[in-house]
């Protein structure tokens, strides 16, 4: 799981040190401006929409990595895929990234503060 900051205009996926492990990858910066809508969602049969690129993919045990979606690629870190924050990007490497927030965090908050700032009601 991952703490996520909106800091200036950027949105900052900070991962800790077994989530990078798992991912392969390290943390994630992403202009507000690239950021064309967010959404929380809980994970429903996701798995068969991805295939691994790298990272790790053991579905009910943790999803993180590059995997390829239709439309592009996604980046995934999430555990039991409970109220996940889904941000869909443009000029991206990622069109989607999907985060489980660290426990205690709010991803209802900082997805309506999100949409906020993008103009996305």
């Amino acid at each position: 799981m991952a703490k996520m900051t909106i800091e200036s205009n950027n949105v900052q996926v900070l991962l800790s040190g077994m989530d990078k492990f798992w991912s392969v990858h390290g943390s994630l910066q992403i202009p507000l401006a690239h950021i064309t809508s967010a959404r929380v969602e809980d994970e429903d049969g996701w798995s068969h929409m991805w295939r691994k690129l790298c990272g790790t993919n053991a579905p009910g045990l943790k999803m993180a990595g590059t995997f390829f979606m239709q439309g592009g690629l996604a980046f995934l870190d999430y555990e039991d895929g409970r109220n996940c924050v889904v941000l869909e990007t443009q000029h991206e490497r990622y069109r989607q990234v999907v985060v489980q927030l660290d426990r205690g965090d709010d991803p209802d908050v900082l997805v309506a503060e999100i949409n906020r700032r993008i103009g996305h009601v």
